[in-house]
C-alpha cells in the first residue's frame, strides 16, 4: 500500500513537472509572440483613447484605479453591453443555442457570489469552502418569510432581513475561526457548509420551498428578470472595487502576503479578516435573494450544496483572484460555457470540460484569463510611448 502511494506521488510529481515545462514553452514560444503582435496592433488605438482615459483617471482614478486607454475602452464596452443586453441578447440568443438572456441573468448572480468570495478569500488568502452557506441563509430566509409570515411582504423587508441573516451567519463562522491560521479556517468553513446542508435535509420543512413569488418583484419576464439581476451586480462590483482600492483592501492584501508583518506594524489582522468576511457576507446575502427571485423556489441542491462554493472558487480562478473584476468576468465565461456553448452535452460532460478549463488556467495562466488580458492591455501603453 505504501509503495503504491509512493509510486502515485512520483507519477503526479513527474506529470506536474512536465506540465510546468510545457506551460513555460507555450508561454515563451506561442503566447509571447502573439501578445507582442497584438500590442503593436493596439498601440495606436490606446494612444487615441488616452485623453478620455486621463479624464477618468483624474476624477475617479484615485477611488477605482487608473486605466490606460484600452483598459478604459474594455470597461466601457463591457458595461454598455450589459446595460443593453435586454435589446441585443434576444436577437443573438438563437445563434448560440437560445436562452442567452437567461444565462446572462444567472451569470450576474454568480458574478456577485464570485466577487464576494474574492474580497474575502482572494484578498486575505484565507480560502473559504463554505460561502454557499451565506447565500443559502439569505435564500431560505426570504422563502420562509414569504411562505410562513406574509406572501405580500415588500421586497425591501424580505431582502433586508435576508441579508442580515447572511451577515449574522457569516459572523458566527468568522468570529471563532479567523483567529486560526493555516488550513484550519478552510476546514471549518467546509464543515460549516456540510452542517448547513444536513440541517436543510434533516427537516422536511426546509428540504424545498417551491412555488412562491411576488408579482411586483419576482417576474418571469426575461428582460425584466435580467435587469433585476444585472443592475445589483454592477452596483456591487462598483462598491467592492472601491473597497478593494481603499486602505482596507491594502491591509487585506498585506495580510495575505505577510500576516506577521501586519501584526508587527501594530495592526490587528483578525479584526480586518472579520471585516472582510462581513463585507463578503452582505453581497452574498443579496445574491441569495436574487437567486430566489431567479428560481422561484429554494432547495438545498440549488442554494447550499458545497459544489456551489467550489464553483465560486473556479470562477475566481478563471478570471483572476484578488481583482474583483476578474471573478466577475470568470463567472460570465463559466456560465456562458456551461449553459450556451456546452448546453447540448450532459451535465457530467459539461463539468468535465469546465474543470479541465480550470486546470488549464492554473497551469498556463495562474493569474487568471481576465487579469492576464487586463495587464496585457495595460502593457501596450508602455510600448506606445
Amino acid at each position: 500500500m505504501i509503495s503504491t502511494i509512493l509510486l502515485l506521488g512520483t507519477v503526479l510529481a513527474t506529470v506536474t513537472r512536465r506540465l510546468g515545462n510545457v506551460a513555460g514553452t507555450v508561454r515563451r514560444e506561442v503566447l509571447l509572440p502573439i501578445g507582442q503582435a497584438l500590442e503593436r496592433l493596439l498601440a495606436p488605438i490606446d494612444r487615441a483613447l488616452e485623453p478620455v482615459a486621463n479624464v477618468y483617471n483624474r476624477s475617479l482614478g484615485p477611488y477605482f484605479g487608473t486605466m490606460t486607454g484600452l483598459q478604459f475602452a474594455l470597461i466601457l464596452v463591457s458595461v454598455v453591453a450589459l446595460l443593453t443586453a435586454g435589446v441585443w441578447a434576444p436577437m443573438v440568443g438563437p445563434l448560440v443555442g437560445g436562452g442567452l438572456l437567461r444565462t446572462l441573468a444567472l451569470a450576474s448572480i454568480w458574478a456577485i457570489f464570485a466577487m464576494s468570495w474574492d474580497i474575502q478569500s482572494g484578498y486575505t488568502g484565507y480560502i473559504s469552502f463554505g460561502h454557499s452557506v451565506l447565500s443559502g441563509a439569505a435564500g431560505y430566509t426570504t422563502a420562509l418569510l414569504l411562505v410562513h409570515v406574509d406572501p405580500g411582504l415588500s421586497i425591501w423587508v424580505t431582502a433586508s432581513v435576508s441579508v442580515l441573516a447572511a451577515l449574522v451567519i457569516g459572523l458566527l463562522i468568522a468570529l471563532p475561526t479567523l483567529r486560526l491560521e493555516g488550513p484550519y479556517f478552510s476546514l471549518i468553513t467546509f464543515v460549516a457548509v456540510l452542517l448547513f446542508y444536513r440541517l436543510t435535509t434533516a427537516f422536511s420543512s426546509l428540504g424545498g420551498i417551491p412555488g412562491f413569488g411576488q408579482p411586483d418583484v419576482f417576474t418571469w419576464d426575461p428582460v425584466m428578470r435580467y435587469y433585476y439581476m444585472a443592475i445589483p451586480m454592477l452596483l456591487i462590483a462598483l462598491g467592492l472595487t472601491f473597497m478593494a482600492r481603499s486602505n482596507l483592501g491594502m491591509i487585506l492584501v498585506a495580510i495575505r502576503e505577510n500576516e506577521s508583518a501586519v501584526s508587527a506594524a501594530g495592526i490587528n489582522p483578525t479584526k480586518f479578516k472579520i471585516w472582510s468576511f462581513a463585507l463578503s457576507s452582505i453581497p452574498m446575502g443579496i445574491g441569495g435573494v436574487l437567486l430566489v427571485g431567479f428560481t422561484g423556489n429554494v432547495d438545498p441542491e440549488t442554494f447550499v450544496i458545497v459544489d456551489n462554493s467550489i464553483e465560486m472558487i473556479a470562477m475566481a480562478v478563471i478570471g483572476g483572484m484578488s481583482s474583483i473584476l476578474g471573478p466577475l468576468g470568470g463567472a460570465f465565461l463559466f456560465e456562458f460555457l456551461n449553459h450556451q456553448l456546452f448546453h447540448s452535452y450532459s451535465t457530467p460532460v459539461r463539468y468535465l470540460f469546465l474543470w479541465g478549463l480550470v486546470l488549464l488556467v492554473l497551469v498556463f495562466a495562474r493569474d487568471g484569463l481576465f487579469r492576464m488580458i487586463w495587464h496585457r492591455l495595460g502593457a501596450v501603453r508602455g510600448e506606445s510611448e
